[in-house]
């Protein structure tokens, strides 16, 4: 019997399914995250490992995986595939694994929902990137550079400005908004300045910034102006991110697909809002919503290839 392994490796955790050669799952697991640009390679590969353990611990003694295909958050130059691909081999070397296949998870997450030769797919999840295919073998992309040099749009994007929003809102440089008291709940603090602490003792990660950007949609919910400001000044940088990638492919030109995936993304407001723009600019472009988590997406690379 041949045996495939999914991956989905993201900066907050680590998906995996293993299927048959009929496509069926006989196995799942799930671990903490496998981006380099959020753990070190001595945490991804735990990671790594401990979730393919839980998707093949009922496979038969000596088994092979037949094909591995690994969706990685952050994996944007030849430097950073070189480095995943030498730590990850290492962590895969007790199994036996014929093929190992490492891209960006962007790709994965398109293809969980699109089969079409022209798609994109836009992920906002704890950071964010733009990803696009045509049908004559073209590929472009936006964004997916990081916190300092990207981002935009991003949970850790929106995070930090609810911190931003909430200082300036407590000493007067900003205008007063829930953010603030929203802030000192999350932290347990009686007021701003308590925060600092708890910000730089030590330094947050950029997990732990893009987590606050619930406050952002709670805050918006409750009808707060700057709130609303924030996480519509997300939508337009998500939505310039797709303007980049759908002009350089020509895919408003015939019928394509964009796929939505991450968390923040597919927050009600954020993705009404996004869609909306994208729809009202780029009538040729139908907005997907994936059913199937990214993994599937793996899958799918996984069983055809």
């Amino acid at each position: 019997m041949n045996y495939y392994l999914a991956v989905d490796g993201g900066g907050t955790k680590t998906q995996v399914l293993c299927a048959d050669e009929n496509g069926e799952i006989v196995g799942e697991g799930l671990s903490g995250p496998t981006s380099l640009t959020v753990v070190n390679s001595g945490a991804a590969g735990f990671a790594l490992r401990e979730a393919i353990r839980q998707a093949t611990e009922n496979l038969p003694p000596g088994f092979v995986v037949t094909r591995l295909v690994m969706g990685l958050a952050g994996l944007d130059t030849p430097e950073e595939i070189s480095r995943a691909e030498s730590s990850f081999k290492q962590v895969i070397a007790d199994i036996q694994v014929k093929d190992f296949v490492l891209i960006n998870d962007i790709m994965i997450a398109l293809r969980a929902a699109s089969d079409k030769q022209d798609a994109m797919a836009l992920i906002a999840g704890t950071g964010s990137n733009c990803f696009g295919i045509n049908a004559e073998g073209e590929s472009a992309k936006a964004g997916g550079l990081d916190f300092l040099l990207s981002d935009e749009g991003s949970g850790y994007s929106i995070g930090a400005k609810v911190l931003k929003a909430a200082a300036m809102s407590f000493d007067g440089r900003g205008a007063k908004t829930r953010l603030e008291q929203l802030t000192n709940d999350y932290f347990e603090t009686s007021s701003i300045p308590e925060v600092k602490h708890h910000i730089y003792n030590p330094v947050l990660t950029k997990m732990q910034v893009a987590g606050l950007a619930k406050l952002a949609f709670d805050a918006l919910e409750e009808g707060d102006e700057v709130a609303h400001q924030i996480v519509d000044r997300a939508a337009d940088d998500l939505f310039v991110m797709a303007k980049v990638v759908i002009e350089k492919l020509r895919l408003n030109e015939r019928p394509s697909d964009c796929v939505f995936s991450g968390k923040v993304l597919l927050s009600d407001y954020l993705k009404n809002k996004l869609k909306e723009k994208i729809n009202q600019e780029y009538p040729n472009i139908q907005v997907l919503i994936p059913e199937d988590e990214p993994v599937y997406g793996a899958l799918k690379i996984a069983l055809s290839s």
